[in-house]
């Protein structure tokens, strides 16, 4: 019990230290730019022939702005998929209040699914 109670107050101490180290310093956002696109395929014909192509760029230091885009491309059914995606992003921020600017954190988030439907090759051998 002393000594869990020994290592609490270590580590609330350990803790109120790394915070007092930034406490003096002004605080100053990061830009960040975000993007989540996905591309879903259910069909029987096998894998969708899929592009994605996203272009992040960010001009100087940049403090507090954000950039998010989103998209979606799902198909359902007989027959190969063609899903193509284009994204460009530019973000620029300016610094009008003397807070040192950051590089700009990209996030990509960009899933493939494939589904492989059998009844969809049923189907199609009954249309012959």
């Amino acid at each position: 019990m002393k000594i869990s109670l020994l290592a609490l107050s270590l580590l609330s101490f350990s803790t109120a230290l790394a915070f007092e180290s930034f406490s003096n310093n002004p605080a100053g956002a990061q830009c960040v730019q975000f993007d989540q696109g996905i591309q879903i395929s259910v069909s029987g014909s096998g894998p969708a022939q899929r592009s994605n192509n996203v272009e992040m760029q960010s001009e100087g230091r940049c403090v507090g702005n954000t950039i998010v885009t989103t998209g979606e491309q799902i198909h359902v059914g007989p027959g190969r998929a063609v899903q193509e995606r284009n994204v460009r992003q530019t973000i620029r921020g300016t610094n009008k209040n003397g807070i040192a600017g950051g590089r700009t954190i990209q996030i990509r988030v960009n899933p493939t699914i494939d589904v492989n439907n059998p009844a969809d090759r049923y189907r199609n051998l009954q249309r012959r």
